[in-house]
């Protein structure tokens, strides 16, 4: 629900923007995720409690629903040759086909929580509590391939970068290569982390820590080159590279902040500030041109960062926002939200 922060200019923006909502679908449940398959017309939409959605974005239906597939749903990722739904569950790892089938690739208690694929998508991840699983592809499935119960804390998050992976836990950030799982280098820093961010070039490795900070490495690890971003007023829950890692993007609670790297680390500069103000930042997208935030009030911003600090559009919904997600190019922006329903911009 927009809150009464927002002023009489931006209430009108929001009026004038209601004639560009596409359609808005009502799914009944917490809307945890959306993920867009490329080049298709459908999208999928996760819940938080069971139930998984094929959508069709052209006419706004629900084509398939997948429900009892767990009791909680955590996280998800998809197959980037084939499309299907990989699921962290309360019960384990689920695949879920485009055709409506339901595959169990791990049935164990307790939560899996976070998930991760390799860009061939060739190896699959999931953590539970301080276990790493590690799965390899058997035709259109995966078949669990090594457990790793070495780690000493929670892992809180995964991400693969082509050929090496990135797991972040308390203490640091470790990296593996797919093809040796025995061994690891260790980016050490004394907190706990919440997420991690590799730029593409390969010469940042970013943390997002508890302590309402971001914690940088430079790749390949030099020690005590490391060096850290403090007093955000929030912790920091999400980060992100432009294509060209030249820019650094962060929610900085209200408003999003962008960080020039093009030469380097920015030591003794600002952020470029896209000024929101409109509730916390609870999810950000970028194409390389379009940038699109959402804040928890309801209220999405868009941007084309090259061109100004200023949002160019802003859209509304009367609902809790919880995820955002958008299909290249900006032709399609679909919100989710706390009371289950789904937004086409």
């Amino acid at each position: 629900m927009i809150n009464s922060k927002v002023d009489i200019a931006v209430k009108q923006l929001i009026d004038d923007s209601k004639g560009n909502l596409k359609w808005r679908l009502n799914l009944d449940c917490f809307i945890l995720k959306i993920i867009t398959i490329p080049s298709s017309k459908l999208i999928w939409v996760i819940g938080s409690e069971e139930n998984v959605f094929l959508v069709d974005s052209d006419t706004a239906i629900a084509v398939k629903k997948f429900d009892n597939i767990a009791e909680i749903i955590f996280s998800a990722v998809i197959q980037p040759k084939t499309s299907a739904l990989i699921l962290c569950t309360s019960s384990g790892v689920r695949l879920l086909t485009i055709d409506g089938d339901v595959v169990v690739l791990l049935e164990e208690e307790d939560w899996f929580e976070h998930l991760a694929i390799s860009s061939n998508g060739k190896f699959l991840l999931a953590s539970k509590g301080k276990t790493l699983y590690t799965f390899k592809q058997k035709n259109d499935s995966y078949e669990l391939a090594g457990k790793d119960s070495s780690f000493t804390s929670t892992i809180s998050h995964i991400i693969f970068n082509v050929d090496s992976f990135l797991i972040s836990n308390y203490g640091g950030v470790r990296e593996y290569s797919v093809s040796n799982l025995e061994e690891y280098t260790l980016f050490e820093w004394k907190t706990s982390l919440l997420n991690i961010s590799w730029s593409p070039n390969k010469e940042y490795i970013a943390a997002g820590t508890q302590e309402n900070a971001i914690h940088f490495w430079p790749y390949p690890l030099q020690k005590e080159k490391d060096f850290q971003m403090g007093g955000y007023p929030l912790k920091v829950d999400t980060i992100l590279w432009s294509d060209d890692s030249k820019q650094f993007i962060v929610n900085g609670a209200e408003d999003v902040h962008i960080w020039d790297f093009s030469d380097g680390p920015p030591f003794g500069k600002s952020p470029r500030i896209l000024g929101c103000s409109y509730g916390k930042i609870i999810d950000i997208v970028y194409d390389g041109n379009l940038l699109v935030a959402a804040s928890e009030e309801g209220v999405v911003f868009c941007f084309i960062p090259e061109d100004s600090d200023h949002f160019v559009n802003i859209e509304a919904v009367d609902s809790e926002i919880t995820c955002l997600s958008m299909v290249n190019n900006g032709s399609k922006i679909y919100v989710g939200s706390k009371e289950g329903d789904l937004y086409c911009f």
